[in-house]
């Protein structure tokens, strides 16, 4: 498959789309093998392609949960997409050709670089085995803080498979768990499992650049490079973001006695802050969502939508996207012919893909909510648009409704879960004609519309 992938004469987008798919096909047969299967498990092969899609979607929604339904071997495979879904095929491709000093054609490495959105080329062989060092060691680390709390509950072998399945989980925002229906709940005032799960959520989700950039500040003081201008914006957007989602969740959700209510103050915050955390597109949950207030659902809708730092493993049309819109918008209000930030002014190029982004990512999520409304008119809209978000935003949470759903609301969901994943815009630049370059650089007569 890897071989076939890198011959075929593809754009990078539809090497990226196949890849996708052809390990969402494959990793539902596998599920669906009677080794993956407990004697007591009531799944379908759809329900084996709602979990594939979302394990490799990096969701978390699910019909059946994988604690009642996946053997050992089962989680194994579980383990595994999700890990090719936070990284893609083609990342793992590419690894498994530089390990074999494959030269890789033009081609071959945009590929790569789109799908781990990196622009630069410069030193691009050393930055890509870096993600995979960087993955895979905070994954150990994260594995091992969480063995202290779940090797003495569950013993040694059961406890130290859980932690590696929820570090691995976490890092890759898949919000998937093998505990049962109730996700995280039983641990919503345990420091050390909800912290440690959020670390590896914010740094799965801030975007390989990122922590690359913060590397070089730490360990190289002599030669120490200039911290980048897009590190800057990420970290003060996250930790705004953070900070205020908790708050506001802390406030709304004060006094319900369904979710955090009857909680001391510390767990209150704890809660509060995990819930901010996992909104931003892990998936797990350390409360009852369907219990939540309708202010915080919108709340988290906001949130889920929002989503992480491009060249993660987040989901969501992304924090600096969503900055850049404001930026432009200010810009325009004050009349001001650039748009202008902390003494940089950004490219037109990067507003309009922010807009692009923005524009295909909410025209899909009110499609997709039309059709829910259509093919399941009996559920709460706020519900609908609960979950379509979640899905769309690769996030996984739920108000428990997903099991519910009709068989085609469930397709609903694994196409907006697709579309979050590879991107609405990857996948309609895929599927449009491929077009002459004059005739793409036709400029018409100047033509004005009140807006």
């Amino acid at each position: 498959m890897s071989t076939l992938l890198l011959k075929l004469k593809l754009t990078p987008t539809r090497r990226i789309i196949l890849s996708f798919l052809g390990v969402i096909l494959v990793g539902s047969i596998l599920l669906s093998l009677p080794i993956s299967q407990l004697a007591t498990s009531k799944a379908h092969y759809w329900d084996n392609l709602f979990t594939a899609t979302s394990m490799v979607c990096v969701t978390g929604l699910f019909t059946v949960s994988v604690a009642a339904t996946y053997t050992t071997f089962g989680q194994i495979i579980c383990m595994l997409l999700m890990q090719i879904g936070g990284l893609s095929l083609i990342s793992f491709i590419g690894l498994i050709a530089l390990w074999g000093r494959r030269k890789l054609n033009f081609i071959n490495m945009a590929t790569l670089q789109e799908a781990l959105s990196v622009s630069n080329t410069k030193h691009f062989r050393s930055f890509f085995y870096s993600v995979f060092t960087f993955t895979f060691v905070t994954e150990a680390i994260g594995a091992l803080l969480l063995s202290f709390r779940f090797i003495p509950t569950f013993g040694w072998a059961r406890g130290s498979f859980t932690s590696i399945f929820l570090a691995i989980s976490a890092f890759c925002n898949a919000g998937f768990d093998n505990f049962g229906s109730n996700s995280l709940q039983d641990y919503v005032g345990d420091p050390l499992v909800n912290l440690t799960i959020a670390s590896l959520i914010i740094m799965g989700g801030l975007g390989f650049a990122v922590w690359f950039d913060l590397r070089g500040q730490i360990f190289f003081k002599k030669h120490r490079p200039k911290i980048r201008f897009h590190t800057k914006v990420v970290l003060a957007l996250t930790t705004i973001i953070l900070l205020s989602g908790t708050i506001l969740t802390f406030l709304t959700e004060y006094n319900n006695p369904h979710t955090i209510g009857n909680l001391p103050q510390f767990e209150k915050i704890l809660a509060s802050f995990f819930q901010t955390v996992t909104m931003r597109t892990a998936g797990f949950a350390s409360i009852d969502y369907s219990q939540a207030q309708p202010s915080t659902m919108l709340l988290y809708i906001l949130q889920m939508m929002l989503g992480g730092a491009p060249g993660g493993t987040a989901g969501g049309i992304k924090i600096t996207a969503f900055l850049v819109l404001l930026l432009y918008a200010k810009s325009e209000i004050a009349g001001h012919p650039y748009t202008n930030f902390r003494h940089h002014t950004i490219d037109p190029l990067t507003i309009r893909k922010a807009f692009a982004v923005s524009a295909i990512f909410i025209s899909t999520f009110i499609g997709g909510l039309l059709l829910l409304t259509l093919t399941d008119p009996g559920k709460p809209l706020l519900s609908l648009m609960f979950e379509a978000m979640s899905a769309l935003a690769t996030v996984g949470v739920t108000a428990n409704l997903t099991p519910d759903l009709t068989q085609l609301s469930q397709f609903i969901i694994m196409a907006l879960m697709f579309f979050g994943r590879v991107g609405p815009m990857s996948i309609l630049l895929s599927l449009s004609s491929q077009k002459d370059g004059k005739e793409k650089a036709i400029h018409y007569s100047r033509s004005s519309m009140i807006v």
